[in-house]
């Protein structure tokens, strides 16, 4: 079963991006197995991008050095056996590395969360990966405008949204 953030993320990506994607990817580590939470394809730029979702309602991050390293290490973590899984998928091509997270997870403040996303971005860049940040704060109001009051929908969330703006409207 799909977690509930990484659910909004696959919908985001089908509802208003109009993406191909695979969630859960399993792959062997070490005496233990590992996932990438969701793989995706943007067909008008032909990239792939391979998303971790780390969503924090309460935490956030406070030490841009530490911080960042440790959300890096989401990806560096078994990064053979993990671009060894992506490979198998993207046949060989590179993917972008995004990280799916909160605003309040990466910092209160608009510079506070720049300077997280700069100091992720420097340090991915170092471990050999194009990256980025995506937020909840901005995927959530998008899925929910593109979600009508009519027409089907096959996932409880999508579900859930649509009665929601029903009720809302009445």
């Amino acid at each position: 079963m799909t977690d509930v953030n990484e659910e909004i993320a696959e919908q985001y990506l089908k509802i208003v991006k109009h993406w191909f994607y695979v969630g859960d990817i399993s792959f062997q580590v070490p005496r233990n197995y590992s996932n990438i939470d969701i793989l995706t394809y943007d067909p008008k730029r032909k990239k792939y991008y391979d998303l971790e979702v780390k969503f924090r309602s309460a935490a956030s991050v406070t030490n841009c050095n530490a911080d960042a390293l440790w959300l890096a290490d989401q990806f560096q973590k078994y990064k053979n056996e993990r671009e060894k899984k992506i490979g198998e998928y993207t046949h060989g091509k590179k993917s972008v590395k995004v990280l799916v997270t909160t605003f309040k997870m990466m910092g209160k403040s608009k510079e506070k969360r720049r300077q997280m996303e700069e100091r992720f971005r420097k340090t991915m860049k170092k471990l050999g990966f194009d990256s980025e940040v995506w937020y909840f704060d901005e995927m959530i109001p998008s899925l929910v405008k593109h979600v009508e009051t009519s027409g089907r929908y096959n996932t409880q969330l999508l579900q859930t949204i649509r009665m929601l703006k029903i009720y809302k409207a009445t």
